[in-house]
């Protein structure tokens, strides 16, 4: 998926230039390459002194099965000495006298300007339809004719873009301003970022001329030689809900729920304590993980006990489970909340507890599980934010509770979720850490949300919500 920006950018009616900038590795041919396979329309062409033909579809095969409508032009040491003109000024055109006005042919030392001759009977051949010129890299091609980068855009802004309506792609192997920044109509950087360690790729929109930037800043992957951007990330929900589809559990591990989550961390094996920590700017949506897993347990006739908190309160609990199309198994979940006078308990799956009772040896959610195993047997999950204990223990009497609830976990083989937010003691995060068999974080950049794995460490995912099977789940794409 291309940035609606760009893609608006080059639809625009007349020519334009664009550069794209960075640094080796960063993904810039990949996305040219993308753009001509996206713009079709636009008659591609491919001027490159990267690759030979057959290494450019050896790498991208994909186009091989273009050849008829994508023109990748090797340089070579041909001497081009012609441009093509129509007889009327007003018709679009290959202006002839452009090298004559630069002096580009004076000096045939210095310029031996090569393939515009394909390049050029390529646009004049489908005028007054449009043209799409892609040239990596421009210090390549500078190299090689022996010219400036500032005199080649010059050149090909009079030669082609203006005349010509020529949209052409400016692929450049630097960062940050240079000579011909001014020349191009958009400017667009590609950034390879380190974030814990992982390897995260962005890319910023510097420049698009008449084009509102709704969304400056895109993460990207480019898995499977494919550029693919991600937008800013937004809550889906299905037009028709359809009942929950398990996966079914193992005699030694839960599925999570999801399968993409399954594949990267193998499900969660029986009586093991999972960390799900969230970072700033984490919005609610993130609770779909654990009540995904939860969901699945309970639709093989296993059961659930959550600690209540904003945003897993009784009621979004509730829709969860009808929304998952388990609207008979709500007696399955227990939601644990504080006691309110104001809002007394009617409903058989919500538990109130006196905070102040409690707050010294909080068990009530062990007795849950207990009563739920005697009364349905099966699996149980435990889903806890300690955002809600962090209130409710002093330091010492949390990291007891934590290191209990380790041990119970594991005797008595079921399953527990601790949920650890940003705002949360560092000294009780590093606890959580240090006692969990799997630690997950999941974080936001550039309003996109990511996860990946501390315990075992993992690569980065980008996710976004997945409603084709009919309920809230999610898609979990690598970054690469």
């Amino acid at each position: 998926m291309i940035p609606e920006e760009i893609k608006n950018f080059l639809s625009h009616e007349g020519g334009s230039s664009l550069i794209i900038q960075g640094n080796p590795g960063s993904g810039k041919t990949i996305l040219a390459l993308e753009l001509m396979d996206a713009l079709l329309d636009c008659n591609p062409m491919y001027l490159t002194t990267r690759l030979t033909s057959d290494a450019v579809y050896r790498y991208f095969p994909r186009l091989r099965q273009r050849q008829e409508e994508i023109n990748v032009i090797e340089s070579r040491d041909t001497f081009w000495d012609k441009f093509f003109t129509k007889a009327d000024s007003n018709e679009l055109r290959v202006e002839r006298g452009a090298f004559e006005m630069y002096g580009a042919l004076d000096d045939p030392d210095r310029t031996d300007i090569t393939e515009f001759d394909r390049v050029c009977d390529r646009v004049d051949e489908f005028l007054p339809e449009r043209s799409l010129l892609v040239l990596d890299s421009i210090e390549g091609l500078c190299d090689k004719y022996k010219v400036s980068e500032k005199f080649f855009v010059g050149l090909i802004n009079r030669c082609l873009i203006e005349p010509a309506h020529t949209k052409v792609v400016i692929v450049l192997e630097k960062m940050g301003k240079t000579e011909i920044d001014y020349l191009a109509d958009g400017v667009i950087s590609m950034h390879q970022m380190d974030r814990d360690g992982r390897r995260m790729r962005m890319l910023s929109i510097d420049k698009l001329r008449g084009t509102a930037i709704n969304q400056p800043n895109y993460l990207f992957t480019l898995k499977n030689g494919r550029f693919r951007s991600f937008n800013a990330f937004k809550t889906m929900y299905p037009e028709e809900y359809l009942p929950f589809e398990p996966i079914p559990n193992t005699k030694t591990h839960y599925s999570t729920g999801n399968s993409d989550l399954d594949e990267i961390f193998g499900g969660y094996r029986i009586g093991s304590y999972i960390l799900l920590e969230t970072g700033e700017n984490v919005d609610n949506f993130f609770y779909t993980l654990p009540m995904l897993t939860a969901a699945n347990i309970v639709s093989q006739d296993g059961s659930a006990v959550i600690l209540s908190v904003s945003g897993a309160g009784p009621s979004e609990v509730k829709n969860n489970v009808f929304e998952y199309g388990l609207s008979d198994k709500l007696n399955s979940f227990r939601v644990v909340t504080e006691e309110n006078p104001e809002e007394p308990v009617t409903e058989d799956f919500v538990v109130a507890y006196d905070k102040e009772r409690v707050s010294s040896n909080f068990n009530i959610l062990e007795r849950e599980i207990a009563k739920l195993r005697a009364e349905r047997g099966g699996d149980v999950v435990k889903i806890v934010d300690y955002e809600i204990l962090e209130t409710m223990l002093d330091m010492q009497a949390l990291k007891r509770t934590i290191l209990s609830d380790k041990k119970y976990t594991a005797a008595n083989k079921i399953l527990t979720i601790a949920i650890c937010k940003h705002s949360i003691a560092p000294e009780v995060k590093k606890t959580l850490a240090n006692i969990s068999d799997i630690h997950i974080r999941v974080n936001k950049y550039n309003d996109t949300m990511v996860l990946y794995g501390e315990k075992p460490t993992t690569s980065v995912y980008v996710i976004e919500p997945d409603v084709r099977r009919g309920y809230k789940d999610v898609k979990l794409t690598l970054m690469r």
